[in-house]
């Protein structure tokens, strides 16, 4: 008797191109989830349990200081992975991803990454062209980080939090964001000061609020 399987999960199993690698039997243990918009798909610290391919979508990958304020590290597309970075280092979810649109994700249990893509040649070789693109953007940014004036990488975080909350007003305390970017308080204050002289930004007690969103995009796409 054949083994019937949703029609959503096999359209999703196509289109991250696994039909040759997953068996009949193994689709029946996977999943597709519809996340919205800001909806979490993965908690940082979590014990891993599934890789995640993004089928349609963008998630944005986050990092949190032990205040709550954010910090975008990445973006995941199409075909791209969650998971696999701990899978081949064995730990827990490292960072909280959250879907920036609303997204298809297709959920593939641990026990079918070990059984059946960890065997498979073409899987392997997909995950080191995955592997390889992360580093080369992790190599990237950290170069721009280096490279780029501290005011540039300030707009980007102004920017980024504004989109995530999407509010023009934004939680700023000092003292966390000094310590997450690596710029220090001081300069930190020169630079809020000379962004509110060109009147990009107003900063009120431990909020920022945006006044000049184009200009503040400018600045941070120069990053």
């Amino acid at each position: 008797m054949p083994i019937k399987v949703h029609p959503d999960i096999t359209a999703a199993v196509l289109k991250a191109n696994l039909q040759e690698i997953i068996t009949d039997e193994a689709l029946t243990t996977l999943q597709v989830k519809m996340y919205k918009k800001n909806e979490t798909v993965v908690v940082s610290g979590n014990e891993l349990q599934y890789f995640y391919i993004v089928i349609e979508g963008r998630v944005a990958i986050h990092n949190y200081s032990d205040q709550g304020n954010v910090a975008v590290v990445d973006y995941v597309e199409k075909n791209g992975v969650l998971g696999d970075l701990e899978f081949f280092q064995q730990c827990n979810y490292l960072h909280t991803a959250v879907a920036v649109v609303q997204s298809t994700i297709l959920l593939i249990p641990l026990q079918i990454v070990h059984s059946h893509l960890t065997k498979s040649v073409s899987f392997l070789s997909h995950m080191c062209t995955v592997l390889t693109d992360k580093l080369m953007k992790s190599s990237v940014k950290n170069a721009r980080s280096l490279l780029y004036p501290a005011k540039n990488k300030l707009c980007k975080y102004i920017l980024q939090t504004s989109e995530k909350f999407e509010a023009v007003t934004i939680p700023f305390v000092m003292k966390d964001i000094s310590s997450m970017m690596g710029i220090s308080d001081r300069h930190i204050r020169r630079l809020l000061s000379d962004l509110a002289e060109e009147q990009i930004i107003i900063k009120e007690n431990r909020t920022i609020k945006v006044l000049d969103m184009e200009q503040l995009h400018r600045y941070s796409t120069d990053f």
